[in-house]
């Protein structure tokens, strides 16, 4: 599982309860500055290759986490994305949120590893999880 925040300890927070909850997961800040999220290059993230699930808290009012959100849906269709939502959602944003579990941004690492856990096919309860 991959959990992708701009903060580090709200990140950790949500990788902790995940944890806990019987995930193996990977912590992603998302791109920081000028940085280029290696999931738009050509090379991808390895991360995000190997998750079964991913959380993502990155702030869909900027292009640059859309972009990544764009990527996400693109590179790995079948893999389950918890996105926090803003409480504004224009029409480019509802269209990339189809299909995602959404969830009313800010949320707490409690209500996302509800989240992760309420989702059918409960990673954790199959066996051994992945990254």
């Amino acid at each position: 599982m991959l959990v992708e925040h701009p903060d580090e300890g709200t990140g950790l927070a949500i990788a902790s309860g995940l944890r806990y909850a019987g995930y193996a997961v990977a912590v992603c800040p998302g791109p920081r500055g000028h940085a280029r999220c290696p999931l738009t290059g050509p090379a991808g993230c390895a991360p995000a290759h190997d998750a079964d699930l991913v959380v993502c808290s990155l702030g869909y009012e900027q292009e640059k986490p859309r972009e990544i959100l764009r990527e996400l849906r693109t590179r790995y269709p079948d893999t389950p994305l918890v996105v926090e939502v803003p409480p504004e959602v224009d029409p480019d944003l509802r269209e990339l949120l189809d299909g995602c579990h959404g969830l009313p941004a800010p949320a707490s690492p409690e209500q996302i590893v509800a989240t992760v856990q309420g989702l059918s096919g409960h990673v954790a309860a199959e066996g051994p999880a992945g990254a």
